[in-house]
């Protein structure tokens, strides 16, 4: 067996696709696919299945799997060890996260990460999409909510979130006072496309009950187009605390009564819950949320 061969094994096993390991291994798909076939043959067994959804290992595999990660691991070990200094984890993590999320949370706490990990390279996809669970599409991912258990990912509860009411000082002194919910049947409502829009999440039956209220006059699955057309004097959005809180352009309205509450999921494939990369990105997202308890549900204003 040719030990080289173990890294394009490992490649394949992580992301399925012969696409995306060469990419993260910066080769040609064909030398992975070179690779494991001359692998197969030094050992004497198909070590990979071709399915629609990707590369999946055989049971031979399965069973080789645990030894060359052990493998990979010393041999981190063992360069760091001989470059006399402390292990640097290096390489690239693709997370995909939601639009309002990754700009806001995710992208500084990743600055921060780099601080202590300046080798870490990130790629960060967002969207306003479900989570799309193909296999080698991400490594780590944040997701809006409790997503259905599904096999070969772990999931993890990140954070709760709320939402409330919030507009600009200009909108709020131009307009009838608020101080109950029915008064919104006199104010503009900046809402989501609900057609559109794939988080079911952010449409259920609070949300109905404060668009009924209200007339709405613009919609947009963008969050951020959201928040810019509240701070412009548009109407009143609803938007997560963690964008909007802190913007010295809006105001609260109705925080006590109206506050619907989130959570965020954080998902892992399980095949790289043994990827010290993975996992030590993963750990930081976690500890760095739970430290800003405030920033995801700020305390309620003063009646």
């Amino acid at each position: 067996m040719d030990v080289g061969d173990l890294r394009y094994f490992l490649a394949l096993a992580r992301y399925g696709r012969l696409s995306t390991a060469a990419d993260r291994l910066n080769v040609e798909h064909t030398t992975i696919r070179r690779r494991i076939i001359a692998l197969e043959k030094s050992v004497g067994s198909r070590l990979f299945d071709k399915t629609v959804n990707g590369w999946v290992l055989t049971l031979s595999g399965q069973r080789l799997l645990p030894y060359a990660q052990r493998i990979e691991s010393e041999a981190e070990t063992a360069q760091a060890a001989l470059k006399d200094e402390e292990h640097n984890l290096k390489g690239t993590v693709r997370i995909v996260a939601t639009d309002g999320l990754g700009s806001r949370v995710i992208a500084p706490s990743l600055a921060a990460l780099r601080q202590k990990h300046p080798s870490i390279e990130v790629d960060l996809v967002t969207t306003s999409h479900l989570l799309d669970y193909t296999v080698g599409e991400f490594d780590l991912a944040v997701t809006i909510g409790d997503r259905p258990e599904r096999r070969g990912f772990r999931q993890t509860h990140l954070c709760d979130y709320q939402l409330r009411l919030y507009a600009s000082p200009g909108y709020l002194d131009s307009h009838a006072p608020i101080t109950s919910l029915s008064d919104l049947a006199e104010h503009n409502l900046i809402w989501f496309v609900e057609s559109l829009l794939q988080l079911p999440e952010l449409r259920d039956s609070q949300n109905e009950e404060i668009s009924a209220h209200a007339n709405i006059v613009f919609r947009t699955t963008n969050i951020f187009a959201q928040l810019e057309a509240a701070a412009s004097g548009g109407g009143l959005g609803l938007l997560p605390c963690f964008l909007a809180h802190s913007d010295p352009r809006l105001l609260p309205v109705l925080h006590n009564e109206v506050h619907p509450q989130r959570n965020y999921t954080m998902v892992v494939p399980s095949r790289l819950l043994n990827a010290e990369l993975v996992t030590t990105v993963a750990s930081h997202l976690f500890s760095d949320t739970q430290r800003r308890h405030e920033l995801f549900i700020p305390p309620m204003p003063e009646v």
